[in-house]
């Protein structure tokens, strides 16, 4: 096919014909069909547009794909399509099923643009309709996903929050039931804390609560669990730990912290911990007490202290409470 009859091909399908004079100069060529009027302005001039990308940013898109296509100089018959849109249509407030294409045909360089057939242009309208569903599911799922993220966190710290606490702490010990006593709780609690707000203020405070978080972060395995049980103390449930390897982790968390420069001047900042093990068959509630009477003994032997409450020596509190 010569490009005579190549191009009254084209325009006896009622194709919009653009031929490329030089780059982003194009001329209309032949007879504009009336769907092209319809969607474009006429020019100034009264003459069809001679530029639809200025009023279509689907053509605008497809314009740089046509112009970077032309640039690499194609083959007779090379082709590039803008897959099919679908085109306001200001006359009739619908949309027609529009697609473009870049074609090379020997010495020319047209764009054309030609209505399809309406089945596929719903396809067009199935396709959008369930990208956009997509768009707003995803949207929805994230806000999900934030909303129960805020619940599950301490906004300061970004640890868990003590509910959340509890409910780790429930399920270890739904989890290992009577068969492992390996489940250590700590109580921690910061130091000289109040003198810090009192005397260098509550923003400096905040500060030392987010610094001993990340510390506490940092110093963990990835399946213990560091939470803000609230105020300036903090708990961690470190599953499958004995009772050595508990001191050897709360030594850990207190020499870290007592290294660690607050910028709080001359108020020393350092943390007393108390720890115990589970006691099979107990509640948590039971298990709780116990971590934080070690802490109470940590804080009567002068702070900066850990202290550990064995499971296995039960007090007469518990026995009069019936907590055994």
């Amino acid at each position: 096919m010569d490009d005579s009859l190549g191009l009254k091909f084209l325009c006896s399908l009622e194709f919009a014909l653009l031929k490329r004079l030089k780059p982003l100069a194009y001329e209309l060529y032949g007879q504009v069909p009336p769907f092209y009027n319809k969607l474009f302005p006429l020019d100034p001039d009264g003459l069809p547009c001679r530029t639809p990308w200025e009023h279509s940013s689907m053509l605008e898109y497809f314009l740089l794909d046509s112009e970077e296509f032309f640039e690499h100089k194609p083959k007779t018959g090379d082709k590039v399509s803008s897959g099919i849109w679908l085109e306001p249509n200001p006359a009739t407030n619908d949309e027609l099923p529009l697609v473009a294409k870049a074609v090379q045909l020997k010495g020319d360089q047209l764009i054309t643009i030609q209505v399809i057939q309406e089945e596929y242009a719903e396809r067009v309208r199935i396709l959008r309709k369930a990208r956009l569903e997509l768009v707003e599911r995803r949207k929805i799922s994230n806000a999900l996903n934030s909303f129960k993220k805020k619940a599950l966190f301490d906004a300061m710290t970004k640890l868990y929050n003590r509910g959340s606490f509890m409910e780790i702490l429930q399920e270890q010990v739904d989890k290992f039931g009577a068969y492992t006593p390996t489940t250590a709780l700590f109580i921690i609690d910061v130091d000289n804390f109040k003198k810090v707000n009192d005397t260098l203020g509550h923003l400096v405070g905040d500060s030392v609560l987010v610094q001993v978080a990340e510390l506490l972060r940092t110093s963990l395995r990835k399946n213990d669990y560091p939470a803000r049980f609230g105020g300036d103390e903090f708990t961690v449930v470190a599953p499958d730990t004995n009772t050595e390897q508990s001191h050897k982790l709360a030594e850990k968390l207190r020499h870290r912290i007592q290294a660690h420069k607050f910028n709080t001047g001359d108020i020393p900042v350092t943390i007393s911990v108390g720890y115990t093990i589970y006691r099979a068959g107990e509640t948590i509630e039971n298990f709780i007490r116990r971590a934080d009477k070690a802490l109470y003994d940590a804080k009567q032997m002068g702070r900066n202290v850990v202290c550990f409450r064995d499971p296995w020596l039960i007090d007469d509190e518990e026995v009069n409470a019936g907590l055994t």
